[in-house]
């Protein structure tokens, strides 16, 4: 499989929900108390959603390593469907100059992101909706950026229409605002490159109670 270009889409027109506490089910596997990079393929896991009753439920989680570092992770309901995947990919630096980084540029890249049970983007499946699975699906990148020794940092790729989703409800920011002075600071501006900065990675980690 051949990834020609990156792109990242997620649901719009979320506004911030308020804080929701999952109950406690001993029998359901948490991807939280697994090392998600050292599974093999398969499935691993259940993370937890909400129906469109607003009820707590649990969907796989089935892993596939595809090409040169790339991983996918898909989610899939009862009945077969899949609800959404992440291609994401670790990148740890263990060399960088030091006078083009102020600090370890290791990060997770999530390369694409979908929502197959959310009208609102352009990939719904007429499947069931469930809420919360873009947020999962960041989650598990931030988990595997801990895994890789990336320091929980994610970078990506918005589409316009996702932006500010991206910012109000994961807490990212512009990777190089048009004030940016480093490495950057003669290429070309993307303002849709967006990167999670360490204050928000605790919110990301608990946000809707965590996977």
């Amino acid at each position: 499989m051949k990834i020609e270009r990156y792109q990242y889409i997620t649901p719009h027109n979320y506004v911030r929900n308020p804080v929701v506490t999952f109950k406690h089910n001993a029998g359901v596997p948490s991807l939280k108390n697994i090392n998600i990079g050292a599974t093999p393929d398969g499935l691993i896991g259940k993370i937890r959603v909400r129906n469109g009753k607003n009820d707590e439920c649990f969907l796989d989680v089935v892993k596939k390593i595809i090409i040169d570092g790339y991983e996918n992770y898909s989610v899939i309901n009862n009945s077969g469907n899949f609800v959404g995947e992440v291609i994401l990919k670790p990148q740890k630096y263990t060399n960088y100059d030091t006078l083009y980084y102020s600090s370890d540029p290791s990060h997770v890249f999530v390369c694409n992101l979908f929502n197959y049970s959310n009208p609102a983007t352009p990939y719904y499946k007429k499947i069931e909706q469930y809420k919360d699975v873009g947020i999962r699906l960041l989650q598990i990148a931030l988990q595997r950026s801990y895994e890789a020794m990336c320091n929980g940092n994610i970078k990506l790729v918005s589409k316009n229409e996702s932006k500010e989703w991206y910012k109000k409800v994961i807490g990212m920011t512009e990777e190089f605002p048009e004030t940016t002075n480093g490495p950057y600071r003669f290429s070309i501006h993307n303002p849709n490159s967006m990167i999670l900065l360490p204050e928000a990675r605790e919110h990301l980690l608990n946000l809707h109670g965590g996977i």
